[in-house]
Order: structure tokens, then sequence, then C-alpha cells
């Protein structure tokens, strides 16, 4: 997010803050940060307009709160809580103080992810008949120690992947409902799925698969695959774009459509472009937090399918 951020217009990083003020003040050195300390450094400093909230899914209805509360703007990591009464909380505190609060899925301000919706709603699929997501991390990435494999800060494979798959089916589709899941754990924690394969269904009855796991294989995927009447679409890379997206769409032997993402286009820095435009002119955004708790319920909806807990 800082590095990004030196390359928008109206957008300063003033501030960073952490429960260790010693671990802020090697952070704030490194990037070249003018002011580092604990969390209530960033939420009392006078010429702070938006929070960004890097911190596990646990925290994050309780931190939002304090800082909305602080009068300010605040910038979730995805998702947006670690569960739907979390994240309708953080869109109630942020109404009821006149604060904006937002989702980080910086995705979908990308230029690709823009045309690959517009290509779903254009038509040229013809009537959806399957939609499927696959989206894994390599088993390599994921490993013991860190916070994802921790059920007590709300980890899991649903959490941190499934996260950006429900909000892209209801992007592109509308709500959908959950029909099945069931979920690998992780034998040390048996709170935290290391895969969960749902089935969803998408208005109008269109069946929709969902992976999300920690145990790809060595190369993983971010993957949307869409069968229609007419066509069929498979986008690559969909989570980052800027890891050379790839959308085609194919009629039997026809390429009707082949395009990749734009050289050099970086998703975190389009979402910042977005909020500098949303918190001057008060106009809606798809990141809002008040959308986002729909997401979080898909997500519940997943888990307890599988048989477990909401986070």
């Amino acid at each position: 997010m800082v590095e990004p951020a030196r390359d928008v217009d109206g957008v300063e990083v003033v501030a960073i803050g952490a429960r260790d003020p010693q671990r802020a003040a090697a952070f704030a050195e490194r990037l070249n940060l003018p002011v580092a300390g604990d969390y209530d450094t960033v939420l009392s400093h006078p010429d702070i307009d938006l929070v960004y909230l890097a911190l596990p899914p646990v925290v994050h209805a309780e931190w939002a709160v304090r800082a909305l509360e602080a009068g300010k703007h605040v910038l979730c990591e995805k998702p947006l809580s670690a569960n739907e009464a979390g994240a309708r909380r953080i869109a109630e505190v942020a109404a009821a103080n006149g604060r904006r609060a937002f989702v980080g899925f910086h995705y979908r301000l990308h230029g690709f992810t823009q045309r690959l919706l517009e290509v779903i709603a254009s038509g040229v699929l013809g009537t959806v008949r399957d939609v499927e997501i696959d989206f894994s991390i390599p088993h390599f990435v994921v490993k013991p120690g860190n916070i994802r494999l921790d059920g007590d800060l709300a980890g899991g494979a649903v959490m941190d992947v499934g996260c950006y798959a429900a909000d892209l089916l209801r992007a592109a589709w509308g709500e959908p409902e959950v029909v099945s899941a069931t979920a690998q754990l992780y034998a040390d924690d048996p709170r935290i799925d290391l895969q969960t394969d749902a089935v969803l269904q998408l208005p109008g009855g269109v069946p929709a698969r969902v992976r999300s796991s920690f145990i790809g294989d060595d190369t993983g995927s971010m993957s949307l695959r869409v069968v229609g009447s007419d066509a069929s679409l498979e986008a690559t890379s969909v989570i980052v774009p800027q890891w050379g997206a790839a959308l085609t769409v194919t009629a039997g032997d026809r390429v009707l459509i082949q395009e990749r993402a734009a050289e050099g286009e970086n998703s975190y820095a389009r979402q910042l472009e977005h909020l500098v435009t949303v918190l001057r002119d008060g106009s809606p955004s798809l990141l809002d937090a008040d959308r986002a708790v729909g997401t979080m319920r898909v997500v519940d909806d997943i888990y307890r399918a599988a048989g477990l807990q909401p986070r």
C-alpha cells in the first residue's frame, strides 16, 4: 500500500502504527515515513483522513469502530471483518459518525476486472449454464506460523481467498445462495480450513462451484471459468490482475475475445485513486462497507455448510 501511494495524486502516507512501537519505527525508517508509534498515534493524528487496517480479520471491527469514532475514514484489508455481524457493525458505525468505511477488494478497481465484468454482462456468452472459480494458493506459501492458520485470528482459506470469490460472484451475477460445502481441515487447528469446496446457486438457478485453498499445486490458481449457451469464458490471475491476467472467450474453435491486463497498471494504485475520488465527491463506492456485509454473509454460510462455525 505504501509504495503505490507514492504514485497517486492526493495521497500521502503520514504514519504507521503497530502494537510494538519499535516495529512501527523500523517500518517507518525502511520506507521513509514521517510518523511511527502505536495504534493510538495513528488514530489521534490530526492530519490523517483515512486509516488502512492491515490487521487480522478478527480485530477489524474493534479497530475500525475506534477509527471511525475518532473521525477517520477506514479502509479494511479484506475481508471487511471476521463475520457478517462484525461487518454490519462497521457499516453502522460509519453511517452513525458520518464517515466512510471500505473493504480492500483492490482487484475490483483494475481495468482488467472492469473489462471482465463488462464481457460477462454483454450477453456474448448467451445463457450462463455453469460457473467455476478456483482460487488456490500454492501449497508451499501458507506454512505453520502464518496468521492464516490461526483460528484465534479468524484464519482459513475461505476467509483469505474465498471472500474474493464471493465478492466476484455478487458483482457479476447478484446474490448467491450456498447449497453445500466440504472442508479439508488443518490438523494443528481444526477450526481452520486448508481447502473448502462449495457449491452455490446464482440467480436463475445457475450453479457455481468455488474452491478456496491453501494447498494448491506448485503454480496455484486464480481462475474463473464460465460456460454459456453461445460461448465460454476463462480468466486468469483474477485476484491480482497485474500478475499477467488473461481473458479468453471462445465459441467452439473460434476465439471471440483474447485480451491481457495492461502492463504497468496496479490494482492498489487504482484503489487509492478511487478512494480519493469518492471521499472528495461523496459518491457511492463498490468498496463501501454496507455492500461488503453481503459478502461476509456468503462467507459465513459457506462455513456453516461445511460444518464449521463462522469466524
